[in-house]
């Protein structure tokens, strides 16, 4: 591996290897990344002080998982050194134990395989790929009920794509079968294959059938009826969220979890000790040119230990700063050396 200045992907990278590791894939995730003048998909919305990709968000039984991820900001990066390196290197117990790395590693990971591994059935593995496709994707979002690839997207190449006939037994062919506002709906010609994908010129999105999720068009009906104004999003219904979002949910890669969700596309783990009872977290990394990168997070936690809290955020990282009001933490950190896995 040549050694040059890194940034947030290769912190993501090193402790997302446990999370690829389970899945048998190989690689991780480095990068000489720098900052994006178009914010894209994680620019704030005018009409509010959320992130873009909030949007998309709602509630579903008070509970919320998502990831998302700025692919026009990592994406290039995220690609060549997963599928170029081998999972041979340790992950440093530094990043593994920080609440602030660990968990926004392990997400980014999460989004790249739905991708891969998932859509593969669709014929939409390739997704992310220029090559492969004319549609190209701008940012990943994935919550606990849907997927979304957001971005300027070809509807008819799409649906060349899922409707197509399964030509292997692992395939699935849809068909279209009605719309949501903009959006073409389509669901599998097999009923035993319990999913549904919608295609719009700006995103493409797909809800499976799983604890969280016991209607897929519904669960789409519901992201795309937000994300159009059309109904309360999650910001919406819940303050705690919302302060989530406003601290924290800006940056290239995002992980979010409100609630005690039921099973679903994501499995956000912010388990520690630390954060024990946490109404709902939030911690994002953002790179902020090519040698710094930028770590912030907000919980909400009843009764926290600002000392045990102090002892494990942002541990990995420099200029860390914490902030406890009531049960309200903030905390941030920043990144700049080089990471040297042995």
């Amino acid at each position: 591996m040549t050694s040059s200045r890194r940034t947030v992907l290769e912190l993501a990278g090193a402790t997302g290897l446990a999370a690829l590791s389970a899945v048998g894939a190989a690689g991780w995730v480095a990068a000489d990344a720098t900052a994006q003048e178009d914010d894209g998909g994680n620019a704030t919305d005018d009409a509010d002080e959320f992130p873009d990709y909030s949007r998309w968000l709602t509630l579903e039984d008070d509970a919320l998982e998502f990831v998302f991820v700025d692919w026009t900001a990592v994406g290039d990066d995220v690609q060549a050194e997963l599928e170029g390196e081998q999972p041979d290197e340790e992950v440093p117990p530094e990043f593994d134990a920080d609440p602030m790395v660990a968990p926004v590693s392990a997400a980014l990971l999460s989004a790249y395989l739905y991708v891969g591994l998932t859509l593969a059935q669709y014929r939409l593995g390739r997704l992310l790929e220029a090559e492969a496709f004319d549609s190209t994707v701008e940012d990943l979002l994935l919550t606990d009920r849907a997927f979304v690839a957001a971005g300027d997207i070809d509807p008819a190449e799409i649906d060349a794509q899922i409707t197509a006939d399964a030509e292997a037994e692992f395939l699935r062919q849809f068909e279209r079968t009605d719309e949501i506002g903009e959006y073409d709906l389509y669901e599998p010609v097999d009923a035993e294959a319990d999913a549904a994908v919608a295609v719009g010129t700006d995103a493409i999105l797909v809800a499976e059938a799983t604890p969280a999720v016991d209607d897929p068009p519904t669960a789409l009906e519901a992201a795309i009826e937000a994300a159009d104004g059309e109904t309360d999003r999650a910001a919406d219904d819940s303050e705690t969220i919302a302060w989530l979002l406003e601290r924290a949910g800006d940056g290239d890669v995002v992980a979010g979890q409100y609630g005690d969700p039921a099973d679903g596309l994501v499995d956000v783990d912010f388990e520690s000790d630390e954060l024990e009872g946490a109404d709902g977290i939030v911690s994002s990394f953002t790179v902020a040119d090519e040698e710094t990168a930028i770590g912030d997070f907000a919980a909400v936690i009843d009764d926290p230990d600002e000392d045990a809290l102090e002892a494990v955020l942002g541990a990995s990282g420099e200029d860390r700063s914490l902030e406890v009001d009531e049960d309200r933490v903030v905390a941030t950190a920043t990144w700049r050396e080089e990471l040297a896995i042995n």
